[in-house]
């Protein structure tokens, strides 16, 4: 509201496009809601996946078939942000884990944390640690939360 704000009271009347407004907004929110973290502090992650939800659709107006899994710079682009993406997310549950040891409060008030959570119960009920879901598939949850709902929410809003 202060960018738009400034801009009125320099010209008295301008045309102002919102959605990037509306992005960073909902990206807010959706930082704080998933990994309980500013979107400042998770942008990579937003700007990473926009990058990858773009050459996604490169590749599938490709007419080869099994394309995705050829070595085009396209794909081990893609592969690349994968990898950052999974190292970010990796990252945050590994300071949630700590919070989590160390007793802090509210590290589980958002969807990771409860994630963690549950999967701590789970394991804990069972006296295993297959009983609950691995790493590598809570980061898989987070990642499709972030990108669904961001995209999906910032849209509508627009």
């Amino acid at each position: 509201m202060n960018k738009r704000e400034e801009l009125v009271s320099e010209k008295k009347s301008c045309e102002l496009d919102v959605r990037p407004y509306l992005y960073n907004l909902t990206s807010d929110v959706i930082s704080r809601t998933t990994f309980g973290s500013s979107y400042e502090e998770v942008r990579r992650i937003f700007e990473l996946q926009t990058e990858q939800s773009h050459l996604l659709s490169k590749t599938q107006q490709s007419l080869i078939p099994g394309s995705r899994f050829l070595p085009t710079k396209t794909n081990r682009r893609m592969k690349e942000i994968n990898i950052q993406v999974e190292a970010l997310v990796r990252e945050m549950i590994n300071e949630k884990e700590k919070a989590m040891k160390m007793g802090k409060a509210g590290w589980d008030d958002n969807l990771l944390g409860m994630l963690l959570k549950a999967n701590l119960k789970e394991i804990e009920e069972h006296g295993n640690d297959e009983a609950g879901i691995s790493i590598q598939e809570v980061i898989k949850e987070c990642k499709l939360f972030y990108f669904v709902e961001q995209e999906t929410t910032a849209n509508l809003l627009v």
